[in-house]
């Protein structure tokens, strides 16, 4: 397998919404890439730090792996979006937020030596699509009662009391002029393939990201949820000097930080009785031992097969 050529790049807008709580990243390694898309639970207290404790995690993971652990790409999705599950939990108890509440739903794409798995758990979806024809799309992680029209609440995520159980792929390898495309429900609700080809040019992607999620924010039924995508184009050299992991977007953890610290005085009683209950499901000592475990497999998996 020679060098891997692809172009790849994100892009996230916050829609009608009050918040962005979507976050992305591409991180990338020598003969692997990985692409993560996560999605905060709108209605749950700390979306938006879910979502990117999921994204860093995730970062973290594929940076410390080794070669043979990329190689064994089922298991290293798998354990590493369990370490980010439970990386959400810890940020929670530091941020004095009930452990339950942060969540995020993912999507997440390793490519090792030309070889390509994908796992989600939630809504996000991951597309592959080759000659413009969507050849595989997730299947979303959702309730749907028969009859029943409109939104389904999903069943899985990372964060919160249940374990993520995320659905991975097998493996697949890449061909030249492949697509891949991963995003949050905002982007995927009314996304077609052939708009790549319309909006996206595959060797400087980051010019037509804005003006694909524009038109995709604009079909969305107002108002918007917000929108996120990541898309990678295999075989295409890029003409751009990449910044993978940054776009311009406000800083909606800065944000929320902010209002935490405006109303902290007011919610004091309130914080105190939610910190409590949460003491006594999840002990700070007992989680940081969980994810010690958890995270022992970034330097000693490959022992274990």
């Amino acid at each position: 397998m020679g060098k891997m050529i692809y172009s790849a790049g994100q892009q996230s807008h916050q829609g009608g919404r009050d918040y962005n709580e979507d976050s992305t990243g591409i991180f990338e390694r020598e003969d692997a890439v990985l692409l993560v898309v996560a999605d905060g639970l709108g209605g749950h207290e700390g979306g938006e730090i879910a979502s990117q404790c999921f994204v860093e995690a995730m970062g973290d993971s594929f940076k410390k792996a080794t070669p043979a652990q990329l190689k064994k790409a089922q298991s290293f999705l798998t354990l590493s979006i369990n370490f980010a599950h439970h990386a959400i939990h810890r940020q929670a108890v530091k941020m004095g937020l009930p452990v339950e509440s942060p969540k995020t739903t993912c999507v997440v794409c390793l490519i090792y030596k030309g070889v390509l798995h994908w796992a989600h758990s939630g809504d996000s979806r991951f597309y592959l699509i080759r000659k413009r024809q969507a050849q595989f799309i997730t299947e979303d992680h959702v309730s749907q009662k028969a009859g029943r029209k409109g939104n389904a609440p999903i069943n899985r995520c990372v964060g919160g009391l249940e374990a993520p159980r995320p659905e991975v792929s097998d493996p697949r390898n890449m061909r030249e002029g492949d697509v891949l495309f991963l995003a949050t429900d905002g982007a995927w609700a009314c996304f077609e393939p052939n708009d790549l080809t319309e909006y996206v040019d595959p060797v400087h992607p980051s010019l037509g990201l804005n003006s694909l999620l524009q038109s995709l924010e604009n079909r969305n039924k107002p108002p918007s949820d917000n929108l996120s995508i990541v898309v990678l184009f295999w075989g295409v050299t890029p003409l751009e000097d990449r910044t993978l992991n940054e776009f311009d977007e406000p800083d909606t953890l800065q944000l929320l930080n902010q209002s935490i610290a405006a109303s902290k005085e007011q919610e004091a009683q309130e914080q105190a009785e939610r910190d409590v209950k949460s003491a006594e499901r999840f002990n700070m000592k007992d989680l940081d031992s969980t994810i010690n475990e958890i995270e022992s497999f970034i330097s000693d998996l490959d022992d274990q097969f």
